[in-house]
């Protein structure tokens, strides 16, 4: 009589189980760490951009043209917020009190790139308040302002 095949099973069984824990270990490495490198650029970006808006309207608030003009994106990468009353003649814009912003949002185009939008409430000296809508655009991983708020 012979004897019955010596069992292997178990070893196979290890062997298999450890081949696949390597395949999901490296997945999880390879899909991973993009994800996380993006989600964390992405809280970058919209950190500077805060900062950036911030800055620009803490200029505008001191009227300091110059400086809030020199923040602006370049070329037709620009827009001008609509404010009440400004086509009318000898418009100038009322000395900023305040600034809030009331709410923030990512935006992303094929043809501009992307950026971070803001609805800010302007309270002005005379206690007038308006809402505008305000745009930082990331160009070449620097952001600007792409919307000014004429003077």
């Amino acid at each position: 009589m012979s004897s019955p095949p010596p069992q292997s099973a178990p070893k196979n069984k290890r062997r298999r189980l450890g081949w696949a824990l390597a395949v999901v270990t490296t997945l999880l490495l390879l899909c991973g760490l993009p994800l996380g490198f993006a989600r964390h650029s992405h809280r970058n970006e919209s950190r500077e951009a805060d900062k950036e808006i911030g800055q620009y309207l803490i200029l505008i608030q001191g009227r300091d043209h110059a400086s809030a003009d020199a923040m602006l994106c370049g070329g037709d990468d620009t827009s001008v917020a609509k404010l009440p009353g400004m086509y009318q003649p000898d418009w100038h814009l009322p000395l900023v009190e305040s600034f809030t912003i009331v709410s923030t949002w990512d935006w992303s185009s094929v043809i501009d790139g992307h950026g971070r939008g803001y609805q800010v409430r302007l309270v002005f000296a005379d206690a007038s308040a308006t809402t505008v809508e305000l745009a930082v655009e990331v160009i070449a991983d620097d952001p600007c302002i792409a919307t000014e708020i004429p003077f």
